[in-house]
Formats: C-alpha cells, structure tokens, sequence
C-alpha cells in the first residue's frame, strides 16, 4: 500500500508492507509486522524502493499495525522536510 501525503506543504508517498517473521515456536505472536518506506517524489514503478525507515542498528523498523507505520512515518519525514 502506498499512501500519499502532504507534510508542511510536500508531497512524499509513505508505502507500508506486511513483514512475516519467523519464530521457532509458531505459538509466539505476532508473526506479522509492518515495515514502512518512503518517497520524496512520486514512485514510478515498483522496481524501484523508497528508503526504508530502520533500528540504529540498521534492521528494519518493525510496526504491529499499519497505522503505526504511517504515524511513525509522518512524524519522521516532518523532521526530515525541515532539514531540507
């Protein structure tokens, strides 16, 4: 899913993805996060991928909800779009 909105008068696009997870007891939940990537222009096609939002240690920033995903990705790219 991709989501385009405006922040502080900028158009970026927000794409959140389901993220599977794998345990080694199935029992343990959830098994399915939601990872979010951004665009500053509009994504031409799908071969191309938006920076991912990660950890400090680089590992995918991992949401249980997409809603989740779009808030944190809002309130970062509001930072980001000041910086620019």
């Amino acid at each position: 899913m991709i989501e385009k909105q405006s922040i502080n008068g900028k158009e970026v696009w927000i794409e959140v993805q389901p993220h599977h997870v794998q345990r080694e007891n199935p029992r343990i939940i959830p098994t399915e996060y939601f990872i979010a990537r951004y665009y500053l222009q509009e994504p031409a096609n799908s071969s191309t991928s938006g920076p991912m939002f990660t950890e400090k240690d680089g590992s995918p920033k991992l949401f249980e909800s997409p809603v989740a995903a779009l808030e944190f990705a809002n309130e970062k790219l509001n930072e980001l779009i000041h910086m620019l």
